[in-house]
């Protein structure tokens, strides 16, 4: 099929421009100011809309195998599609645990056959996500895992992180730590501070995360290897990617979107929604993130997307599982950010396009370029969306989102040249 996707505002190199886009097939094909009287093919007038990088997710929990009543495939790569995202990468917390080759391998054909968003990869840095034994990261690469990751738990031995570093940097790939002090961190629920003892609620020191931030840091620069900070959540964390930059190892970090938006205050109202792991950060450390992201401290923007059923998520605060949803509203919370903190759209969309595309490697994605695949998003930044129960195609209503309104409606999604029907 070809299209000619007109009128719109494309962001090319950092800018949006007035420009009109041609595709061909699964690619990209021209890029021109003018419009073609004589086009063969179907033309989509985007006058008033943005024309975006089809968004990457590099941090999500699509739960298959083993919690498939959270959430499945199906569903976790629909509601990727739904929110914008055209690339999702999930993470190997499952049920058997992604720590094989042909765990690997299904996932990856499996996506093939649903034919929705691209999927990669991450698979477990150890076996069983135990934190004892290396898993076989050679074949894990050679299956198609793009990384390795223990997450929903720290890789807590220092030893098991070293050797873990320097098999993965073998293959160019990076360890992907959630650092937690689970010494520190205990039954915490919240981030330890003043609102923690306002609210009544057991907390969780910052440096519950920063002191395991620091070790991978040095265990990176030790070994040469590249380590990728999972959710960062504290300045002092911050400060220590900062300084760890720029030395031996490769040093790379993550950010989720809701820690951009909501901070430790917000708990007033006792929502489960809002309890995650590392939780929301003081409004000072929100600030030193935001600061972090601009200046190219932290490299990308995540949604650590953790979905749970109803039930589970519908007791007291205390006892709720950590996570909240994301990959639906992802791209809508970056427009609100953007003017809830006079920052830049187009900054902060290179954050979740051309920034993941270019650290993990993907070739023809996060740009708006010929050749490059059409995976492109239209979004009306002058209407707006109410995220209903109907709204949504993830399994999952854990976010503080559901009922409300909020600025800007992705019109159209195109993943490889197809339009997306969701």
């Amino acid at each position: 099929m070809r299209y000619l996707i007109e009128n719109g505002e494309v962001l090319i190199e950092g800018k949006f421009q007035r420009k009109n886009i041609v595709v061909d097939g699964e690619k990209i094909t021209d890029i021109i100011e003018n419009n073609p009287h004589d086009f063969n093919g179907k033309r989509i007038d985007a006058k008033g809309q943005l024309i975006i990088p089809g968004l990457i997710d590099m941090h999500a929990h699509l739960r298959e195998p083993g919690y498939e009543y959270k959430e499945d495939l199906e569903s976790g790569l629909k509601a990727a599609l739904n929110g914008g995202i055209t690339t999702v990468a999930c993470m190997p917390n499952t049920r058997p645990s992604l720590d094989s080759p042909a765990a690997v391998h299904s996932l990856k054909e499996k996506a093939k056959v649903l034919s929705l968003a691209r999927l990669e990869v991450i698979a477990a840095a150890t076996k069983g996500r135990e934190g004892r034994e290396l898993t076989e990261m050679g074949t894990l690469a050679q299956a198609g895992a793009i990384g390795f990751s223990d997450d929903g738990d720290p890789i807590w031995d220092p030893h098991i992180m070293r050797r873990a570093l320097e098999y993965a940097s073998s293959f160019h790939l990076p360890v992907i730590d959630h650092c937690e002090e689970r010494a520190l961190s205990r039954d915490g629920s919240m981030r330890e501070g003043y609102y923690s003892n306002y609210y009544g609620i057991y907390g969780i020191p910052d440096a519950a995360e920063s002191v395991m931030v620091a070790r991978d840091i040095d265990l990176a620069n030790l070994t040469a290897g590249w380590v990728h900070i999972a959710h960062v959540s504290t300045g002092k964390s911050v400060n220590h990617i900062r300084h760890g930059k720029g030395k031996r190892g490769k040093i790379s970090a993550e950010v989720c979107i809701h820690h951009l938006l909501f901070t430790d205050k917000d708990l007033e109202d006792y929502d489960p929604a809002k309890k995650l792991n590392p939780p929301f950060p003081t409004k000072e450390d929100q600030e030193m993130l935001l600061e972090a992201l601009m200046d190219g401290t932290i490299d990308i923007i995540v949604t650590d997307h953790a979905p749970h059923a109803n039930w589970e998520k519908e007791v007291e605060f205390q006892r709720a599982p950590f996570g909240i949803i994301g990959l639906e509203t992802l791209l809508l919370q970056l427009f609100k950010l953007s003017r809830k903190k006079t920052l830049a759209f187009e900054k902060l969309l290179e954050k979740v396009t051309s920034a993941p595309a270019k650290l993990f490697n993907f070739a023809g994605r996060g740009r708006i370029e010929r050749h490059y695949y059409a995976d492109l998003v239209l979004f009306d930044p002058m209407d707006d969306t109410t995220l209903t129960n109907s709204y949504f195609r993830s399994k999952a209503r854990n976010t503080p989102y559901l009922g409300k309104t909020l600025q800007g409606k992705i019109t159209q999604v195109m993943c490889g040249g197809k339009l997306v029907q969701i």
